[in-house]
């Protein structure tokens, strides 16, 4: 888990990661919802360390990162990602990459208390943003597929409904700025549009917005301000009283 830190300045994203870099560790990374856990709703949009790359890749809803083993049908994926972000289980046991608006049954899974795991299946034909927050909020997340009997187990389910179904990957080209690989996303809506950096704000949810606006931000990590001689021109818009600023300037 991070220790998180809510700066009520007002910079720009590429500045808030410069400030975060220098006084912590870096804007804040978010792994599940230790971020609205620790932070709570606040009404503000706060950038954290998420920004739209260059490369896109596939990679599972519950964040565990890229999708290592693979059942792609022939041909298949075929939009690159862009028009086709979200991945289907078809009745023959393949994967097909499809729009995320199509209506289709859903697989979750679920974390026991054991921690054992198991699949949950629902029709029902929901688009994948609302499959993604009824196993969410259900459940532990979407199903993610790891091996030969993770597939057979979704596809035999699939194939007695004789639908197609959604399962949790997804395709973006997201990264974070302390290069951590988790691949959770929070999307207000279930939508990264807006802009190429990522902001919080109500209930935790991100939203896109242009990295040029200047903004409260949110960084992780313990000061380092005993190892390192912190020379800065404090703004007047930032906000002294705020207990991170205040005991970084204590503490040099």
């Amino acid at each position: 888990s991070h220790q998180y830190h809510l700066i009520n300045g007002s910079l720009t994203w590429y500045e808030a990661q410069s400030f975060c870099r220098l006084m912590l560790t870096d804007l804040a990374t978010s792994d599940k919802n230790d971020l609205v856990n620790t932070l709570g709703s606040h009404g503000t949009y706060s950038w954290i360390g998420f920004r739209r790359g260059n490369t896109r890749r596939w990679m599972w809803s519950d964040g565990r990162g890229p999708a290592h083993y693979t059942r792609w049908n022939v041909g298949e994926p075929s939009s690159g990602g862009v028009s086709e972000p979200c991945g289907e289980m078809t009745v023959g046991g393949k994967w097909n990459d499809v729009p995320r608006g199509y209506g289709k049954d859903f697989a979750c899974y679920e974390t026991r208390a054991d921690g054992t795991e198991t699949f949950v299946f629902y029709p029902g034909r929901r688009t994948w943003v609302e499959s993604q927050e009824q196993c969410r909020t259900k459940h532990t997340d979407m199903a993610y597929i790891s091996s030969a009997l993770n597939n057979t187990a979704v596809a035999n389910q699939a194939n007695s409904w004789n639908n197609n179904m959604w399962i949790g990957l997804f395709n973006d080209a997201w990264m974070w700025s302390d290069g951590g690989e988790t691949s959770f996303r929070n999307w207000l809506s279930g939508s990264d549009s807006g802009g190429d950096c990522a902001s919080v704000a109500e209930q935790g949810r991100w939203v896109g917005a242009d990295c040029n606006k200047k903004s409260t931000f949110v960084c992780h990590g313990d000061l380092k301000v005993k190892k390192t001689v912190i020379r800065m021109t404090v703004r007047s818009d930032l906000d002294l009283t705020d207990s991170t600023i205040s005991d970084a300037l204590l503490e040099k």
